[in-house]
Protein backbone atom coordinates (compact mmCIF):
# COMPACT_ATOMS: atom_id res chain seq x y z
CA UNK A 1 0.00 0.00 0.00
CA UNK A 2 0.91 3.66 -0.74
CA UNK A 3 -1.08 6.80 -0.42
CA UNK A 4 -4.43 5.12 -2.37
CA UNK A 5 -2.31 3.03 -4.54
CA UNK A 6 -2.40 -0.84 -4.37
CA UNK A 7 1.37 -2.09 -6.05
CA UNK A 8 0.85 -5.88 -6.97
CA UNK A 9 4.64 -7.31 -9.01
CA UNK A 10 3.70 -9.59 -10.85
CA UNK A 11 7.12 -11.71 -11.95
CA UNK A 12 6.04 -15.15 -12.88
CA UNK A 13 6.61 -17.42 -15.32
CA UNK A 14 5.35 -18.51 -19.05
CA UNK A 15 2.63 -21.10 -18.90
CA UNK A 16 3.34 -22.00 -22.62
CA UNK A 17 5.31 -24.93 -23.87
CA UNK A 18 9.03 -23.50 -22.95
CA UNK A 19 8.38 -23.60 -18.76
CA UNK A 20 11.70 -22.50 -18.91
CA UNK A 21 10.93 -18.65 -19.99
CA UNK A 22 10.78 -16.54 -17.31
CA UNK A 23 12.33 -18.76 -14.73
CA UNK A 24 15.57 -19.58 -15.93
CA UNK A 25 15.27 -17.95 -19.15
CA UNK A 26 14.86 -14.13 -19.04
CA UNK A 27 11.95 -12.48 -20.45
CA UNK A 28 9.69 -8.97 -20.90
CA UNK A 29 6.77 -9.67 -19.15
CA UNK A 30 7.12 -8.64 -15.87
CA UNK A 31 4.61 -6.06 -14.72
CA UNK A 32 4.36 -4.15 -11.92
CA UNK A 33 0.70 -3.16 -11.55
CA UNK A 34 -0.58 -0.26 -9.52
CA UNK A 35 -4.39 0.12 -8.90
CA UNK A 36 -6.79 2.05 -7.04
CA UNK A 37 -7.02 1.00 -3.60
CA UNK A 38 -10.81 2.15 -3.46
CA UNK A 39 -12.05 1.22 -7.22
CA UNK A 40 -9.47 -1.24 -8.54
CA UNK A 41 -8.96 0.84 -11.21
CA UNK A 42 -5.30 0.33 -13.11
CA UNK A 43 -3.68 3.65 -12.61
CA UNK A 44 0.51 2.52 -14.66
CA UNK A 45 1.72 -0.55 -14.88
CA UNK A 46 5.73 -0.35 -14.76
CA UNK A 47 7.63 -2.63 -16.95
CA UNK A 48 11.33 -4.38 -15.63
CA UNK A 49 12.69 -5.29 -19.69
CA UNK A 50 14.20 -8.94 -19.25
CA UNK A 51 13.77 -10.08 -15.59
CA UNK A 52 13.25 -13.89 -14.13
CA UNK A 53 10.62 -15.08 -11.61
CA UNK A 54 10.82 -13.64 -8.48
CA UNK A 55 8.33 -13.35 -5.01
CA UNK A 56 9.73 -10.33 -3.06
CA UNK A 57 7.71 -7.57 -1.40
CA UNK A 58 9.01 -3.98 -2.59
CA UNK A 59 9.71 -1.14 -0.53
CA UNK A 60 9.14 2.78 -0.42
CA UNK A 61 12.37 5.03 -0.37
CA UNK A 62 11.91 8.26 0.73
CA UNK A 63 15.10 10.57 0.04
CA UNK A 64 15.28 14.08 -0.58
CA UNK A 65 11.37 14.67 -0.23
CA UNK A 66 10.65 12.03 -2.87
CA UNK A 67 9.19 8.80 -2.78
CA UNK A 68 10.17 6.24 -5.31
CA UNK A 69 9.28 2.19 -5.23
CA UNK A 70 12.31 0.14 -4.93
CA UNK A 71 11.51 -3.70 -6.56
CA UNK A 72 13.56 -6.04 -7.47
CA UNK A 73 12.96 -9.68 -9.36
CA UNK A 74 15.27 -12.32 -10.97
CA UNK A 75 18.40 -10.51 -12.42
CA UNK A 76 17.28 -7.07 -11.26
CA UNK A 77 17.06 -4.49 -8.73
CA UNK A 78 14.80 -0.91 -9.57
CA UNK A 79 13.34 1.71 -9.04
CA UNK A 80 10.43 3.16 -10.01
CA UNK A 81 8.29 6.67 -10.05
CA UNK A 82 5.66 6.21 -8.12
CA UNK A 83 3.30 8.40 -9.68
CA UNK A 84 3.58 7.19 -13.23
CA UNK A 85 5.37 3.49 -12.99
CA UNK A 86 8.14 4.60 -15.06
CA UNK A 87 11.68 3.29 -14.14
CA UNK A 88 14.07 5.35 -13.05
CA UNK A 89 17.11 3.13 -12.72
CA UNK A 90 18.16 -0.50 -12.91
CA UNK A 91 21.15 -3.08 -11.31
CA UNK A 92 22.18 -6.36 -12.71
CA UNK A 93 21.47 -9.02 -10.09
CA UNK A 94 22.19 -12.21 -11.57
CA UNK A 95 19.57 -15.26 -10.03
CA UNK A 96 16.45 -16.30 -10.24
CA UNK A 97 13.32 -17.68 -7.49
CA UNK A 98 14.02 -14.18 -4.86
CA UNK A 99 12.31 -14.15 -2.10
CA UNK A 100 13.65 -12.21 0.57
CA UNK A 101 11.65 -8.25 0.59
CA UNK A 102 13.93 -5.52 0.31
CA UNK A 103 15.42 -3.72 2.98
CA UNK A 104 16.29 -0.07 2.94
CA UNK A 105 17.87 2.32 5.38
CA UNK A 106 20.80 5.18 5.37
CA UNK A 107 21.02 5.51 1.53
CA UNK A 108 21.45 2.27 1.42
CA UNK A 109 19.47 -0.66 -1.00
CA UNK A 110 20.29 -4.16 0.54
CA UNK A 111 18.75 -7.17 -1.32
CA UNK A 112 19.59 -10.91 -2.22
CA UNK A 113 19.78 -12.33 -5.99
CA UNK A 114 18.23 -15.94 -6.41
CA UNK A 115 19.03 -19.33 -7.57
CA UNK A 116 22.01 -20.37 -9.66
CA UNK A 117 24.40 -16.70 -8.56
CA UNK A 118 23.24 -16.21 -4.80
CA UNK A 119 24.55 -12.68 -3.51
CA UNK A 120 23.92 -10.16 -1.27
CA UNK A 121 23.72 -7.12 -3.29
CA UNK A 122 24.03 -3.72 -1.65
CA UNK A 123 22.84 -0.52 -3.82
CA UNK A 124 23.65 3.25 -3.16
CA UNK A 125 20.15 4.98 -4.03
CA UNK A 126 20.07 8.45 -6.20
CA UNK A 127 21.21 6.50 -9.55
CA UNK A 128 19.25 6.69 -13.10
CA UNK A 129 19.70 4.27 -15.96
CA UNK A 130 21.75 1.29 -15.52
CA UNK A 131 23.92 1.67 -12.88
CA UNK A 132 25.54 -1.66 -12.36
CA UNK A 133 28.95 -0.28 -12.64
CA UNK A 134 28.81 2.43 -10.65
CA UNK A 135 26.59 2.17 -7.21
CA UNK A 136 27.09 -0.89 -6.47
CA UNK A 137 28.63 -0.35 -2.65
CA UNK A 138 29.38 -4.04 -1.53
CA UNK A 139 28.57 -7.35 -2.15
CA UNK A 140 29.17 -10.56 -0.75
CA UNK A 141 28.51 -14.46 -1.59
CA UNK A 142 28.82 -16.31 1.84
CA UNK A 143 26.01 -16.90 3.93
CA UNK A 144 23.55 -15.75 1.32
CA UNK A 145 20.03 -16.40 2.67
CA UNK A 146 17.79 -17.79 0.23
CA UNK A 147 13.79 -17.52 2.75
CA UNK A 148 14.20 -15.24 5.25
CA UNK A 149 14.47 -11.10 4.94
CA UNK A 150 17.59 -9.30 5.91
CA UNK A 151 17.41 -6.88 8.93
CA UNK A 152 18.60 -3.59 8.64
CA UNK A 153 19.06 -1.94 12.69
CA UNK A 154 21.57 1.03 12.50
CA UNK A 155 24.38 0.57 11.76
CA UNK A 156 24.21 -3.58 11.53
CA UNK A 157 22.86 -5.87 9.15
CA UNK A 158 21.66 -8.86 10.87
CA UNK A 159 20.47 -11.89 8.81
CA UNK A 160 19.70 -15.90 9.40
CA UNK A 161 19.68 -18.33 6.56
CA UNK A 162 17.45 -21.19 6.25
CA UNK A 163 20.84 -23.30 7.56
CA UNK A 164 20.67 -21.57 10.80
CA UNK A 165 23.55 -19.54 10.53
CA UNK A 166 23.15 -15.99 12.03
CA UNK A 167 24.80 -12.81 11.19
CA UNK A 168 25.56 -9.18 11.99
CA UNK A 169 27.24 -7.22 9.02
CA UNK A 170 28.19 -3.16 9.03
CA UNK A 171 26.07 -1.98 6.80
CA UNK A 172 28.04 0.56 5.55
CA UNK A 173 30.62 -1.92 4.42
CA UNK A 174 29.61 -5.62 4.37
CA UNK A 175 32.16 -6.19 6.95
CA UNK A 176 31.13 -9.22 9.05
CA UNK A 177 30.65 -8.40 13.05
CA UNK A 178 30.01 -11.73 14.14
CA UNK A 179 28.64 -14.91 12.94
CA UNK A 180 27.18 -17.88 14.85
CA UNK A 181 25.22 -20.64 14.31
CA UNK A 182 21.69 -20.82 16.12
CA UNK A 183 20.63 -24.49 15.05
CA UNK A 184 17.77 -25.74 13.20
CA UNK A 185 16.45 -24.27 10.17
CA UNK A 186 14.82 -20.93 9.33
CA UNK A 187 11.78 -19.71 6.83
CA UNK A 188 10.76 -16.76 9.05
CA UNK A 189 13.00 -13.02 9.08
CA UNK A 190 14.22 -12.05 11.92
CA UNK A 191 12.15 -9.06 13.91
CA UNK A 192 13.32 -5.58 15.67
CA UNK A 193 11.76 -5.06 18.98
CA UNK A 194 12.97 -2.78 21.95
CA UNK A 195 17.12 -3.56 21.02
CA UNK A 196 16.69 -7.17 20.70
CA UNK A 197 16.71 -9.31 17.52
CA UNK A 198 14.07 -11.79 17.34
CA UNK A 199 15.56 -15.33 15.40
CA UNK A 200 12.40 -17.81 15.21
CA UNK A 201 12.86 -21.20 13.95
CA UNK A 202 11.01 -23.64 11.62
CA UNK A 203 10.52 -25.80 15.05
CA UNK A 204 9.11 -22.79 16.99
CA UNK A 205 12.19 -21.94 19.02
CA UNK A 206 13.05 -18.49 19.44
CA UNK A 207 16.48 -17.30 20.34
CA UNK A 208 17.14 -13.73 21.41
CA UNK A 209 19.87 -11.72 20.82
CA UNK A 210 21.08 -8.57 21.87
CA UNK A 211 20.81 -6.03 18.95
CA UNK A 212 24.53 -5.16 18.69
CA UNK A 213 28.10 -5.63 17.71
CA UNK A 214 28.33 -8.33 20.60
CA UNK A 215 26.70 -11.88 19.74
CA UNK A 216 24.65 -12.07 23.26
CA UNK A 217 21.89 -14.79 23.55
CA UNK A 218 19.56 -13.41 25.98
CA UNK A 219 17.10 -15.77 26.23
CA UNK A 220 15.71 -18.65 24.31
CA UNK A 221 12.09 -19.88 23.80
CA UNK A 222 10.45 -22.80 23.07
CA UNK A 223 6.77 -23.37 21.06
CA UNK A 224 7.37 -26.78 20.07
CA UNK A 225 5.39 -26.14 16.81
CA UNK A 226 6.40 -25.80 13.57
CA UNK A 227 6.30 -22.43 12.20
CA UNK A 228 7.13 -20.61 8.77
CA UNK A 229 5.65 -17.18 9.50
CA UNK A 230 7.69 -14.53 10.51
CA UNK A 231 6.70 -12.88 13.36
CA UNK A 232 4.32 -9.19 14.23
CA UNK A 233 5.45 -6.79 16.96
CA UNK A 234 2.50 -4.38 17.89
CA UNK A 235 2.24 -2.36 21.49
CA UNK A 236 4.42 -4.44 23.01
CA UNK A 237 3.12 -7.88 22.23
CA UNK A 238 4.53 -10.09 19.62
CA UNK A 239 2.23 -12.45 17.44
CA UNK A 240 3.52 -15.98 16.26
CA UNK A 241 1.61 -18.04 13.86
CA UNK A 242 2.25 -21.57 13.65
CA UNK A 243 1.11 -24.55 11.71
CA UNK A 244 -2.16 -24.40 14.06
CA UNK A 245 -2.31 -21.56 16.12
CA UNK A 246 -1.98 -18.06 16.44
CA UNK A 247 -0.23 -16.73 19.39
CA UNK A 248 -0.19 -13.66 21.42
CA UNK A 249 2.71 -13.18 23.36
CA UNK A 250 3.18 -10.28 25.97
CA UNK A 251 2.66 -8.91 29.56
Amino acid sequence: MYKDLLIVPFDGSSSGPDKKVGWQKPWDQAVILALDKNTGKVRWRGRRGLSCIAHITPQVLSENGRDQLVSSAGNVVQGFNLKTGERIWTVSSPGEGVVPSIVIGDGLIFTTSGFGDSTIRTVRTGGKGDVTKTHIAWESTEDVSKIPSMLYVRPFLFLVTETGVAKCLRAETGEEIWRERLGGRYSASPIWAEGRIYFLSEKGKTTIVQAGGEFKVLAENELKEKCGASPAVSQKHIFIRSENNIYCIGR
